[in-house]
């Protein structure tokens, strides 16, 4: 049996396959039932295979674990087994055992009926880590297990857990060398794309550089061949900036000159840039655009980059006479720019690739269109780094494609003198002169925001960007009032104000709350005034709604 068992272990099966003939060895030679269970990559244990020398049983053994699970609690169970990495053996099984054994009345029952009456489980371990467990019982016979199939056991489990670790690190193995692979590939493609998108401006650059040099040429000739030499060093030039922008956004060093950005101007000017190309194909251009009713944080520049490259995309993809429109509105808190074509489309297995880099949907020397196949890879860093998102849809081929730019709006704009609007008057916002107060965000750049306009309103505000930093704040600082955003990451601001109103009154545990948020639904509001917060603002808000909410927070209300 052991000489079957090592010679199927060493076989080039996969676990997974062998495992099953594994545990069929087994019965009846180290028991009526054999059963392995292995530990999943969430951390939850599994039984993969098991086998009974009553092939009717083979299914309630399966539901035993498959509808119940384990029973962490029991003293002489697979989790016990795993957790002490020691063999469980019980000689003699007991109702009791089975109580215990059992997660619930169902598994109890189940239990019953297949009537185990002495049991081993043995820690499946290969290089000091715990793979999981084997399970041996008597089902059926009088025998009972003793000290000696315990050894037998563990020399089976040995030989198990070496070949599912061997077999394990062969596939990892494997998936290594295979990305590697793919990467190389990639590599190499982008390379040889490379070369071709900056030899032929440079040809043309070249040929009719020394066309125009013999003199051979008439005025008409020579104006044309100067455009050509300029349109095709301006191509030059985006390409090199396209790659040192990657370069930037790869090692991290991509900054931004972040300001108050109106998002019309931006696509305006995008619009402006992309025109010449898309009236010598004869495709018209459209845009609707919205007043959002307020800015974004943003970099004009960057913005514009992303507007221009998403503008740029559609044109090259649309065939003459085609329509490419870009869309500008506000949703709730957020800003959407919408660019869409009546292009080529894109095929269901590209689309969720679109915007990685190196990633062409044709790189082959017959596609019909030039480019690295990193501007949409740019698209969405840019993006990203101004806290939005992006995405791609399509119908298919040749049904053209739609790309979405969501990004959030500034919570109020930096006035000159903050002032409370009413109908027909004109009112001064209370002074904040001489409140502290402390300002949480995870982005710095709404914390910087925020902290101008209370200033300019006289207080005196500290800023920061993390939960266990604020915590720490409130106790040393202390402020007069928290202004906290909702969503951060690792911890939010609900973690944030239960671990405050935790702290004593003495420790700012009483400290009154603003929740300073883009979720703006009535559950939004309820949930953050159950946590803790003493109101809840969405955002945008105007910087003197703000001022005047702090105010009446801290008594200065008029």
């Amino acid at each position: 049996m052991l000489s079957d068992m090592s010679a199927l272990l060493d076989s080039p099966l996969d676990y997974e396959r062998a495992l099953p003939r594994l545990v069929r060895l087994a019965v009846p030679v180290l028991g009526d039932l054999c059963a392995i269970d292995l530990i999943l990559e969430d951390g939850t244990t599994s039984r993969v295979a098991c086998a009974h020398v009553d092939t009717t049983k083979e299914a309630l053994v399966y539901e035993i674990r498959a509808r119940h699970g384990f029973n962490p609690e029991s003293p002489n169970g697979v989790p016990a087994a795993i957790r002490s990495r020691r063999p469980v053996l019980v000689s003699e099984v007991t109702e009791a055992h089975l109580v215990t054994a059992a997660q619930n009345a169902g598994q109890l029952d189940l239990f019953r009926q297949l009537d185990p009456k002495s049991w081993i489980i043995v820690p499946l371990i290969a290089r000091e880590r715990v793979l999981g467990a084997a399970t041996f019982a008597i089902t059926e016979s009088t025998r009972r297990f003793g000290r000696a199939d315990v050894s037998l056991a563990e020399v089976v489990a040995r030989h198990t857990a070496a070949a599912i670790e061997n077999a394990r690190l062969h596939r990892d193995a494997q998936a290594a060398r295979s990305a590697a692979e793919s990467a190389d590939r990639a590599k190499d493609e982008f390379l040889a794309t490379l070369s071709h998108e900056l030899r032929n401006p440079l040809n043309a650059v070249q040929g009719w550089a020394a066309l125009l040099e013999g003199g051979q040429l008439t005025e008409a000739q020579s104006r044309r061949a100067v455009q050509i030499i300029l349109r095709n060093v301006t191509l030059q030039v985006r390409l090199v900036d396209d790659l040192l922008d990657m370069s930037k956004v790869v090692s991290g060093r991509m900054r931004l000159a972040v300001q108050a950005v109106e998002l019309r101007g931006v696509i305006e000017e995008a619009l402006d840039g992309i025109r010449p190309p898309a009236e010598a194909k004869g495709i018209r251009l459209r845009s609707v655009l919205e007043s959002p009713g307020a800015p974004v944080s943003g970099d004009p520049g960057r913005l514009r980059q992303v507007v221009w490259n998403l503008l740029d995309n559609a044109v090259k993809f649309t065939p003459k006479e085609g329509r490419v429109q870009v869309t500008l509105q506000r949703v709730t808190s957020h800003v959407e720019i919408i660019v869409s074509d009546t292009g080529q489309g894109i095929s269901a297995g590209a689309l969720p690739y679109i915007f990685e880099r190196l990633r062409q949907g044709d790189s082959t020397s017959t596609r019909a269109h030039g480019g690295l196949g990193i501007g949409l890879a740019l698209v969405r860093h840019l993006v990203q780094l101004h806290g939005g998102n992006v995405f791609a849809e399509s119908p298919g081929e040749g049904q053209g494609a739609t790309f979405v730019v969501k990004l959030p709006l500034m919570i109020a704009e930096i006035g000159e003198e903050p002032i409370v609007h009413t109908e027909g008057a004109r009112l001064t916002a209370p002074s904040l002169a001489g409140v502290r107060i402390l300002v949480v965000d995870d982005d710095p750049t709404t914390v910087e925001l925020i902290r101008e306009v209370l200033m300019q309103a006289g207080a005196d505000v500290t800023g920061c960007t993390a939960v266990d930093e604020a915590l720490l704040l409130l106790e040393q600082w202390r402020p007069d009032v928290l202004v906290s955003d909702i969503e951060m990451p690792g911890q939010d601001g609900y973690t944030l104000i239960r671990k405050a109103r935790a702290l004593g009154p003495e420790a700012g545990g009483k400290t009154p709350a603003v929740a300073l948020t883009a979720f703006s639904r009535p559950e939004d509001r309820i949930r953050s005034l159950m946590a803790g917060f003493n109101i809840h603002v969405s955002k945008p808000v105007d910087p003197a709604e703000l001022i005047a909410i702090i105010a009446s927070l801290t008594g200065r209300a008029g």
